[in-house]
């Protein structure tokens, strides 16, 4: 039963979560690219949405990118370091940016409970994700003392499950099949957030750097004083 349920989660599910993630992705932006939009709170009240809009999002950006090179086979990265040397940036890079994507949330999160025109304007969808970000970003810091406790074949497996995933391969669930709970954890979430990504109110990350730079431009007009 147990190599059934890693079976499930570790190698269909991410196939599962990937073809949801696309079709929602084409159908958002054919059908319903107008709902695409992040509503900002700052209008009702400018206290702390910055620094802790800052904090999240420049924190938020390195942290993704850099689950992105467990996709890089040894073989590419072993021609400029090691695989140890890989795990030590890995652990510096995720504390540093995961402890500031972390503190960034809680202030968002606190803010939108102790601002009470904040709070009477925020839906279900907003504390949701909210939650589910800083649950995932939790478990990721979590998971870093694991990977710093844990060996080089150990951290080496993450990037060898990561690259069966996205090759189609099998046996994907078996190379992580004895690893920490809590990187099982921290994935099975990581795979939810991506699946409901293009339903939510995330998908204003892939639309406005694109709407700023194909933006119309504007006049300013003075009033006459």
């Amino acid at each position: 039963m147990e190599n059934y349920i890693n079976n499930l989660l570790f190698t269909y599910f991410p196939h599962i979560a990937f073809a949801v993630f696309w079709f929602g992705l084409i159908t958002r932006f054919i059908v319903a690219n107008k709902s695409i939009q992040a509503k900002s709170t700052q209008i009702l009240a400018k206290d702390g949405v910055r620094k802790g809009n800052n904090l999240f999002h420049y924190g938020i950006i390195i942290v993704f990118f850099g689950h992105f090179t467990l996709f890089l086979p040894e073989e590419v990265y072993h021609i400029v370091m090691s695989t140890e040397t890989k795990r030590m940036i890995a652990l510096i890079f995720g504390t540093s940016f995961g402890i500031v994507t972390f503190i960034g949330m809680l202030m968002l999160f606190r803010r939108r409970l102790s601002n009470e025109r904040v709070r009477f304007a925020s839906s279900f969808h907003d504390y949701f994700i909210l939650i589910l970000l800083i649950v995932e970003a939790g478990l990721g810091l979590a998971s870093v003392v694991t990977t710093a406790n844990g060996t080089v074949s150990e951290y080496a497996a993450l990037g060898e499950w990561a690259q069966k995933i996205i090759t189609f391969q099998p046996n994907a669930g078996d190379v992580i099949e004895g690893h920490s709970i809590l990187y099982k954890i921290h994935f099975t979430i990581g795979l939810v957030i991506f699946m409901i990504f293009p339903y939510t109110k995330l998908m204003h990350i892939l639309v406005l750097p694109i709407a700023y730079f194909l933006r119309s431009s504007y006049q300013l007009i003075r009033r006459r004083v």
